[in-house]
């Protein structure tokens, strides 16, 4: 039947360093599973528990509350069979990158940064192991490593992930700042269903620097590059490469242009590009916008033929907002 739904009530499990979350919604209220969570193994029966009462309550009408805003919860057909179509591995929260629109840190808050790379977190394994046993890992899942650097994880763990994504036939996808080059992603990219994703945000040196406060723009090119060239005799694997235009930081055309041309010349086939968070959070679309960001923005529309995407579904959005406004 249809009923409003979405994949991540369904099929998603989120590991945090302190709790699991059904989603990874960056809202503030998100449908949580285990509030307080700090390793072990996963009671499952609860979980099919409240799993079952949320799609009862979709199904008569009743909403969870968290989901009532989001975009993604939608009404059509439902494939309500039990197991996980994506699991976010998130426990770790130490990097070596500060992006200023970081929402773990807070924008890049130092303080926070210092305490994120000190926490101490509990071991993940045990969890999957227990998932791939209870075959609730689908067939196909995404296994999507996030939350701190996974270059950055203690010895052997990211080796771990990347068997474990290959024993279950996962998708695994592994998002880095590219500060540190791995041999673990590096083997994932040449023999495996894998994404990597860096966030480069930038075209020149200066302007990364500005937005990682951090001096590694040559450095993360070289190991995109190495990257690229991995992957390049594997159809199963890509390199993905992002950049969030900041208002008042990057959203400039010519810092596009060269991030672009950057891209481009490692031989780089796929380019993502968002919208800052905090900046979409204070509902600046419904003021003035800076020329700057349209001009921005509808450059990297004029780019498709060099496979540059929006993120999120947000190109829809995106255009419709600028038909609204500006054209």
């Amino acid at each position: 039947m249809k009923f409003k739904c979405c994949e991540s009530l369904l099929h998603n499990l989120v590991i945090n360093p302190k709790d699991i979350y059904f989603c990874c919604s960056t809202f503030d209220k998100r449908l949580e599973y285990i509030p307080e969570y700090h390793g072990g193994l996963l009671d499952l029966e609860y979980y099919k528990k409240i799993r079952a009462k949320y799609i009862k309550d979709c199904k008569n009408g009743k909403y969870p509350e968290p989901c009532s805003q989001c975009p993604f919860f939608v009404e059509q057909e439902w494939d309500e069979t039990l197991g996980f179509t994506t699991i976010s591995v998130s426990n770790r929260t130490k990097c070596s990158c500060n992006c200023i629109y970081c929402i773990i840190s807070g924008g890049g808050d130092i303080e926070a940064k210092r305490r994120l790379n000190t926490q101490e977190t509990y071991d993940v394994k045990p969890v999957l192991e227990q998932l791939r046993r209870s075959n609730m890992v689908m067939d196909n899942c995404q296994f999507v490593i996030g939350g701190g650097e996974c270059s950055e994880y203690p010895e052997g763990e990211l080796e771990y992930l990347v068997y474990f994504s290959m024993m279950t036939n996962a998708y695994i996808i592994l998002l880095s700042s590219g500060f540190f080059y791995s041999k673990a992603i590096e083997n994932a990219l040449a023999s495996s269903k894998a994404q990597l994703k860096i966030s480069v945000d930038a075209g020149s040196r200066e302007v990364y620097k500005q937005v990682k406060q951090a001096d590694m723009f040559d450095t993360v090119w070289d190991n995109i590059e190495k990257y690229i060239h991995s992957q390049k005799d594997n159809p199963a694997s890509e390199v993905i490469l992002k950049y969030v235009i900041i208002p008042e930081v990057n959203d400039s055309v010519e810092e596009a242009k060269l991030f672009v041309e950057r891209c481009l010349s490692v031989g780089c086939e796929k380019i993502e590009i968002a919208l800052e968070f905090f900046w979409l959070e204070k509902n600046h679309m419904k003021e003035e916008i800076p020329q700057s960001l349209v001009d921005t923005i509808r450059y990297f529309e004029s780019q498709k033929e060099n496979n540059v995407f929006f993120a999120n579904n947000i190109s829809s959005h995106i255009t419709k907002w600028l038909k609204e406004n500006f054209v």
